[in-house]
């Protein structure tokens, strides 16, 4: 072979060579690399993650971190106390530069209406039309015109009728105010009768999620709004969430959504000197407390079907494990009660008659039960029948009192129940007018069984347990003609031995 024959053949293997590197992909590097910086240089300590996957870690000193495994198509996201959270642009070694949030509330912010409209481009429904279906059927999206608690305020009753039994307004109307500032955190009105706009959404997502902090005053006196720390932009927006990677440039990430004390300032409080709602207290002396179970993992759990927050509105799909719940139940109310309440019975049968030891408690739940509004109240009905189903009367064993209602005082059984007194002593009272002293209380408290004992005669061949849930008192409920107001969460047959 020639010289020049040499010289073609050694072009032509170098020209195959290259066309075989070219057609061949470089493998993907096993991990991602990059750094972190603001205006003044590196960030160090960020939290940084790639988006929509558990693969995080901390920025060094100088800025720079690593994450592994790599994940096509998932970008890097950083966040630091005090900054949003960003995102980075290049795949192959992302800068991620971070925005400090604004120092200072704005007064003057505009509420976003959370419900669905074309023509308002930053509406929540708009994109998170899902999560506006959960809490659209949530007690907060009725906190304001849910009408038991107008009623309630207002003194009418379901049809509109005035001077109907219990009312804030025409009882105590110095008090008008009170009730706003959980009810209607977003505005500052006196009355509620006077709310327009946003407000009247009551608690509703743009206030929720601009919430930076808890203010420092006494939980249980300082209710609402005025013990939390808003943190609203004069430009463009601002969100904080419980996601530390969403990085659309208008969020932030902040631990409280995930921590009880976010729920206190509302789930908290004495009001006109009586200890109205106890939640977070009652939560606090429980055994979930000291194993760190927060409010929000069982009220937000996630519902397992939501797996993006914004899908085609530039959502990321996500693991739906870590997509919570804005219903605030774990299926529905009902639910979560039916999987609350236990009992067992023990039945001996002797000489004298059947003897039956009663056992109550709760399962699961962090606090009271039931707990929120203090008229909610549980009643344990307990029936002996005999074989042909004859009801029979136990000669011994607690009495349902009159305030069970007339369909139940006088039956045997148990009321479990806050009961407030006015200053005259009568029962039930609005707490509006009760007596400041402390409440009868006999609820079911986390961890504690509540036992009962009753004695029937022989001929009992089966006893039956119900245990109904109740947000008000019948008379209440019978004055305002509310619609049936129980629930059965309960119902279980027992027979004694022959």
């Amino acid at each position: 072979m020639g010289w020049a024959s040499r010289v073609a053949l050694t072009l032509f293997v170098a020209m195959l060579g290259a066309m075989t590197l070219l057609a061949l992909p470089d493998p993907a590097p096993s991990c991602l690399e990059g750094r972190v910086f603001d205006d003044g240089g590196g960030v160090p300590g960020t939290h940084v993650r790639l988006q929509g996957t558990s693969i995080c870690s901390r920025s060094d000193g100088r800025g720079r971190f690593r994450l592994s495994p790599r994940v096509a198509g998932r970008r890097a996201t950083a966040w630091k106390e005090g900054y949003f959270i960003g995102g980075s642009d290049s795949p192959s070694f992302p800068s991620i530069r971070l925005k400090p949030l604004p120092s200072t509330d704005n007064s003057e912010y505009e509420w976003v209406d959370p419900s669905p409209n074309a023509a308002e481009s930053q509406n929540c429904a708009n994109c998170h039309a899902e999560i506006y279906r959960e809490w659209s059927s949530s007690g907060h999206a009725r906190s304001v015109e849910g009408r038991h608690f107008r009623n309630l305020y207002e003194g009418t009753d379901w049809h509109g009728k005035p001077d109907a039994g219990w009312g804030l307004l025409t009882e105590y109307p110095d008090g008008a105010g009170v009730c706003a500032s959980c009810h209607a955190p977003a505005t500052e009105a006196f009355d509620l009768r006077q709310l327009r706009g946003a407000a009247m959404s009551g608690v509703h997502c743009d206030y929720c999620h601009k919430v930076e902090g808890v203010a420092d005053g006494q939980l249980g006196l300082s209710h609402g709004r005025f013990n939390l720390r808003l943190l609203r932009p004069k430009e463009g927006q601002l969100f904080f969430g419980s996601l530390d990677d969403v990085a659309r440039g208008e969020d932030s990430y902040s631990p409280l959504y995930r921590d009880s004390r976010y729920c206190a300032s509302c789930h908290e409080g004495i009001v006109f000197g009586v200890h109205v709602y106890s939640t977070f207290s009652e939560w606090q002396a429980s055994p979930s407390a000291r194993q760190g179970v927060q409010c929000q993992d069982c009220h937000m759990k996630p519902s397992g079907r939501m797996t993006n927050l914004a899908p085609g509105h530039g959502g990321l799909d996500r693991d739906p494990r870590t997509l919570h719940n804005h219903r605030f139940f774990d299926g529905s109310q009902e639910a979560m009660l039916r999987r609350a309440v236990k009992a067992t019975v023990e039945l001996e049968r002797g000489e004298t008659g059947v003897r039956a030891c009663v056992r109550l408690w709760s399962e699961g739940v962090g606090h009271s039960l039931p707990t929120g509004f203090i008229d909610r109240h549980l009643v344990l009905s307990v029936e002996g029948f005999t074989s042909d189903g004859r009801a029979l009367q136990p000669f011994e064993g607690p009495i349902l009192p009159s305030l069970a209602g007339e369909k139940l005082a006088g039956r045997p059984g148990r009321l479990l129940a806050r009961v407030l007194k006015d200053m005259e002593g009568r029962t039930p009272a609005p707490f509006w007018l009760a007596a400041p002293e402390p409440p009868l209380d006999t609820r079911l408290v986390p961890g504690r069984v509540e036992e009962s004992h009753f004695a029937y005669p022989r001929p009992m061949t089966r006893l039956r347990l119900r245990v109904w849930y109740r947000r008000f008192w019948p008379e209440v409920a019978r004055r305002k003609r509310w619609p049936n107001d129980e629930t059965l969460v309960f119902e279980q047959v027992f027979s004694p031995p022959l």
